[in-house]
């Protein structure tokens, strides 16, 4: 690529010559000073440098954006005989050992590196529209799921490089790209052209889905979904019957007609729809939302034990969790699966039977109510 730069006034143009980077390292701190120069949606936010994964060796750039999706950035030059197939495999194990990591020492590791905690940099940068439950949420989801964006960054992107990464994302489920950064400079100017190979928006198109992409869910939409995934359940046992249909319909409108500081909110997912039973709290001063359960379109329910463990009194927590089970367990509610408590972001399945007795699911929301309130009463007193 040929530049053309001319002062204001001039009458003719001057060349801008392509520059060579110093190294690696001088690719890498570009970015790191301004990691929005990766052209992807929504935009990085916060990156860190030789991010450390045990098992393995130190990313040279982990980043994330606003939503809690995380980009792996591997900075190679066109001279390195890396920049082919070895810095796929390269990625492909930064992530892998990534996805061996809780959220805790994600973050963690993250806070170290950048000298600053991750979460107030975040809400520094974005201001109200940041939520933070909602992103240690998706990081702790991302993390476990192993689901990463990858990204190669170089000076000048060569044929096989760019077909692996095509390949890659219309025949896995990697979301890998490829960055090419060319740089011009002349004494006084100083000059960037960036084109992204690949990426999240690529992926979105060889697959004709994203995974990322979202929904907005209502409660006519959330009931037509239950219904027609009941409908198509093959496994007869795994069937709501009539009456647990009208159960979930039931807590579903609970939750819609519960007065603050009750409310509800509603997942993303494009195909799975979901709703959550929240409420309004503080933490060490900040605005945050408690998760007390949420219900699917699938016809699961779930207790949210990691935000009602992080809201309570540590000290009463265990005597008030131990009362709240033995409320749901005296109507015939019973859990039948928690998820990982290693990360301390885990959920409580619940079994679904409970949902045909009337009698159960008023219990159900009296014991919702009470745990509202002891919630509530911590950040009172």
């Amino acid at each position: 690529m040929r530049i053309m730069v001319r002062d204001k006034g001039e009458a003719g143009w001057k060349p801008l010559d392509a520059s060579k980077y110093d190294s690696e390292a001088h690719l890498q701190d570009l970015l790191d000073r301004d990691i929005s120069l990766i052209p992807i949606e929504p935009p990085l936010i916060a990156c860190v440098r030789e991010f450390g994964l045990p098992g393995s060796g130190s990313s040279d750039i982990i980043a994330v954006d606003r939503d809690g999706a995380i980009t792996v950035i591997e900075c190679k030059l066109a001279k390195s005989r890396e920049i082919r197939r070895m810095v796929i495999g390269q990625l492909l194990e930064y992530a892998a050992f990534l996805a061996k990591m809780t959220v805790d020492e994600f973050v963690e590791t993250f806070n170290e590196l950048l000298g600053a905690p991750l979460y107030q940099t975040m809400a520094d940068k974005l201001g109200e529209e940041f939520e933070e439950s909602a992103f240690k949420d998706a990081l702790a989801e991302n993390l476990n799921q192993g689901e990463f964006t990858l990204i190669v960054a170089v000076d000048k992107i060569n044929d096989e490089l760019r077909e692996i990464i095509l390949y890659l994302n219309a025949h896995s489920d990697c979301t890998v790209g490829a960055l090419e950064l060319e740089y011009f400079k002349d004494s006084e100017r100083e000059l960037l052209v960036p084109r992204l190979y690949g990426g999240p928006e690529a992926k979105e198109a060889a697959k004709k889905t994203s995974e990322r992409s979202t929904r907005m869910w209502n409660k006519d939409s959330f009931l037509k979904a239950l219904k027609e995934y009941n409908e198509n359940e093959s496994d007869d046992e795994e069937k709501l019957t009539e009456r647990q249909l009208q159960g979930m319909e039931e807590l579903l409108n609970f939750t819609l007609k519960t007065p603050t500081p009750g409310k509800i909110v509603w997942g993303k997912g494009q195909y799975e729809g979901s709703f959550y039973f929240v409420v309004d709290n503080r933490e060490n001063g900040k605005k945050v939302i408690t998760r007390i359960f949420l219900g699917w379109t699938d016809g699961s329910i779930a207790i949210h034990s990691w935000d009602i463990e992080r809201a309570l009194d540590p000290k009463l927590k265990e005597s008030v969790i131990s009362e709240f089970w033995k409320k749901l367990k005296s109507a015939g509610i019973e859990s039948f699966e928690e998820e990982n408590r290693k990360n301390k972001y885990y959920r409580t399945w619940l079994d679904a039977t409970f949902l045909g007795n009337p009698s159960s699911v008023e219990t159900f929301k009296q014991a919702v109510l009470w745990m509202r309130d002891k919630i509530r009463s911590y950040e009172e007193e």
